[in-house]
């Protein structure tokens, strides 16, 4: 599929969902385990770098100074959580979190995955993370589904846009 449209009507044309139809692609590259394998090991680096931004404090490089600002706001929503407070948007700060902890790893040159972007923005970990971590009936099989979907929509980013922050900015890249 070359468009959105072309990628809608495949899927109901074979009665596919996203990440059905890129399973049957990667099959044709390699087998299902060592699709499942590459799969859990970007999962787990994905997770990692999710960690490590929300706990490593201190001063991003480059000279001007910006101090990280994930490890105290995960201090606060840590608090937050065990303090009851039932806050129907919540949900939006742990994303908001994890991805400013994965943009914190990226500016500090941290270990991130470009899975199909990571930059500026960290949307696919952040939003993977909260998935695992906070949402019943996460699994494996589900996140093997969910990175596979975003796999085919960034690749229609990638041939009709750009994923490049460099080339067309964080918007485009977000987009």
């Amino acid at each position: 599929f070359s468009s959105g449209r072309e990628l809608l009507e495949i899927a109901a044309r074979e009665s596919l969902s996203f990440s059905e139809m890129a399973l049957a692609n990667e099959r044709t590259f390699r087998s299902e385990e060592e699709l499942r394998t590459g799969l859990r090991r970007i999962r787990t680096t994905m997770e990692a770098c999710v960690e490590r931004g929300c706990r490593t404090a201190g001063i991003l490089p480059g000279g001007l100074n910006v101090e990280r600002r994930a490890p105290d706001l995960y201090r606060v929503l840590t608090e937050r959580e065990t303090s009851g407070t039932a806050d129907p948007l919540i949900v939006l700060d742990w994303v908001d979190l994890f991805a400013m902890a994965v943009n914190e790893e990226n500016a500090a040159g941290g270990r991130v995955v470009t899975a199909p972007t990571n930059g500026a923005a960290g949307i696919i970990p952040a939003v993977m993370h909260y998935f695992t971590r906070f949402c019943p009936g996460a699994s494996d099989d589900r996140v093997d589904r969910f990175l596979l979907t975003a796999a085919v929509i960034g690749s229609l980013y990638k041939r009709n846009a750009s994923i490049s922050g460099a080339e067309v900015g964080c918007q485009g890249e977000v987009g």
